[in-house]
């Protein structure tokens, strides 16, 4: 209010000077610039008010008694110029019809008379061209060309009809996002910092002149203010043209939205509400958690990992038939005014529309079951490939190289005159192989959410589609499953080459050289071969007991100790014949000594 203050005085200040007598030549200058301040209001009358209770207010308001609310945006408009929420009619209710009437309110434009064309087919851009064309020259007749003074005045009215203080600062984000795009590295040395200062200066330059030209081109929307201010017309700005490509025409869009709408479900709001609550609630479940069983303790025993698949998978089951089932028929009642208009409103009206309702309510029910059954199957196939390198190695087997974890555990044991794993490999396939199939057994079954809305229904097709066992989509990851598993059946049957050796154990050959070697005349040999058991026993002994190969981990516990069993029982049977030989042949002394202590007196 001071600077306005200010500015008032300064001005009644020049209206009150008077030009002093003098020489002509003197006060030529003087009396010129007298005359160019006391007519300057005349000649250029004022477009923004000195005072007002907002920043800018055109100063046609000033007649007007208005608050500072209803001074705002909308006031200046000429056509809501007067518009009072007094004044306002209390609204009635219309029928469509009226509704999609064309308003007969006048838009704040000056009228210009627009051709319409029309035909039943959709125009070619050159059509579109000449269309606009003509729409152009047809304005063109209407306006008038803006004069010379005209001109002077508009450009007066931009660049001194509104004060800076009166304009919107300009954003800083926009002047960053702009300097964003200025290359320093052109211009090196202190040429980058001297470019930067004009670049900003005409930036803002730039920005003021634009919104002063927008506040001007505004005012003069009003026809009165264009005849106060004595601007008939003002430049014409260049003509936007759009050119649209050839389209289908609006009745036949309209047609097929329509039956759309009436027939493709899909499109129904309660869509929309099933998928966004499956994305936020049950669009993470997996019939096996397998970041929980890699975290959890591994390896496992065939037997311990069917068990921990069979229960994850009987937990989403359960989540799904008891919470997300349920759910969904919960919100079909909430919300059955979106839907209940499709049922038949008499016992002779046909279900089929609300029949097809439902099962497209049922078709995207399968593919969010569908989603959740092949990233489960995604997700167990992957737990398989990270061993999917199998299980090979260079003789002699070095542990070190196999450092992931292990996922099955496979004993092995003797059965003479081999060494057998327990479960075999086979069955280890098929427990894999049916890990893969629970999925699909689990997301069988699972009824439609109209078995839950209409318990009287009895028909056989009210249970949801899951992927089937015979899809090409199973039978592929079940095929690259086979090949993982197949890369990893060789390392466990390589290791047992490490027993070929012992060989004579698991064939009792072994025990048949010390029955032939104990039927020999005795000898000092047999410490020789107690002394090779021994070594034997402990060789066997320090052998590993579990042997990881990628996916399997090899438990030699049972074969180790049966190895050294029969090692010992060997090593047991040659000194027991010792223990005897010696018996015999120290009784034998002893009954010569007893027969030559008689003998001699």
């Amino acid at each position: 209010m001071c600077n306005m203050s200010r500015r008032k005085q300064s001005v009644k200040l020049s209206f009150q000077r008077t030009p002093t007598p003098a020489s002509a030549s003197a006060s030529d200058a003087p009396a010129d610039l007298y005359e160019v301040c006391a007519l300057s209001p005349a000649r250029y009358p004022p477009l923004m008010q000195e005072s007002s209770w907002t920043l800018a207010a055109p100063f046609k308001e000033q007649p007007h008694y208005r608050s500072p609310s209803d001074s705002i945006a909308n006031n200046y408009t000429p056509t809501a110029r007067d518009l009072k929420l007094k004044n306002i009619k209390k609204m009635k209710s219309f029928s469509m019809i009226e509704i999609t009437q064309p308003s007969l309110v006048p838009a704040h434009t000056p009228e210009l008379h627009v051709i319409n064309y029309t035909n039943n087919q959709p125009l070619t851009p050159e059509e579109q061209f000449a269309l606009m064309d003509l729409h152009e020259k047809e304005i063109s007749k209407r306006e008038k060309i803006p004069s010379s003074d005209d001109l002077e005045r508009y450009c007066h009215y931009i660049h001194n009809g509104v004060r800076e203080d009166m304009l919107a600062p300009q954003d800083k984000e926009v002047v960053n996002k702009i300097l964003k795009h200025f290359p320093t590295h052109v211009f090196p040395g202190p040429e980058p910092e001297k470019f930067l200062a004009r670049l900003k200066g005409e930036i803002r330059k730039d920005y003021r002149i634009s919104i002063m030209k927008a506040i001007v081109d505004y005012i003069l929307l009003d026809p009165a203010e264009r005849k106060r201010l004595s601007i008939q017309s003002t430049p014409r700005p260049f003509p936007r043209r759009i050119v649209c490509a050839p389209v289908p025409w609006h009745s036949s869009y309209k047609e097929s939205k329509s039956w759309n709408e009436s027939n493709l479900f899909i499109v129904n709001s309660m869509m929309p509400t099933l998928q966004e609550l499956w994305l936020s609630q049950y669009s993470h479940l997996r019939f096996v958690r397998t970041a929980e069983v890699l975290c959890g303790r591994l390896p496992l025993l065939p037997a311990e990992f069917e068990d921990i698949v069979r229960r994850h998978c009987l937990e989403a089951r359960d989540i799904l038939q008891h919470k997300w089932i349920p759910t969904c028929a919960s919100i079909f009642i909430d919300k059955r005014h979106m839907w209940l208009h499709f049922a038949p409103q008499r016992d002779s009206d046909s279900s089929k529309k609300v029949e097809s309702y439902f099962s497209s309510v049922a078709a995207l029910m399968s593919l969010q079951l569908r989603e959740m059954v092949i990233k489960s199957l995604e997700d167990l196939l992957a737990f398989f490939m990270i061993h999917k390198d199998g299980n090979d190695f260079k003789e002699p087997y070095q542990g070190m190289q196999f450092f992931l974890s292990q996922i099955l555990i496979v004993k092995l044991r003797v059965k003479e005159p081999d060494i057998v794993f327990e479960p075999p490999l086979g069955a280890c396939w098929d427990l894999i192989s049916h890990c893969f199939q629970k999925i699909l057994q689990s997301s069988e079954e699972l009824p439609k959410v109209e078995k839950i809305l209409f318990p009287e229904l009895r028909r056989g097709d009210l249970t949801l589609n899951t992927v089937k066992p015979q899809e090409s989509l199973f039978l592929e990851y079940i095929n690259k499953l086979e090949k993982i598993f197949e890369s990893n059946i060789v390392g466990p049957q390589k290791y047992l080459n490490v027993y070929k050796k012992y060989s004579n154990l698991l064939n009792n050959k072994s025990r048949q050289d010390v029955s032939k070697f104990l039927e020999k005349v005795p000898s000092l040999d047999a410490l020789t071969e107690i002394d090779s058991f021994t070594k034997l026993k402990g060789e066997i002994a320090s052998m590993d007991i579990t042997v990881p190969l990628a996916m399997f981990c090899l438990d030699a516990l049972q074969l180790n100790e049966e190895l050294c069993n029969r090692t010992q029982n060997l090593k047991d049977t040659l000194i027991e014949f010792e223990v005897m030989e010696n018996r015999q042949l120290n009784q034998r002394y002893l009954f010569a000594w007893m027969v030559l202590g008689v003998c001699l007196p």
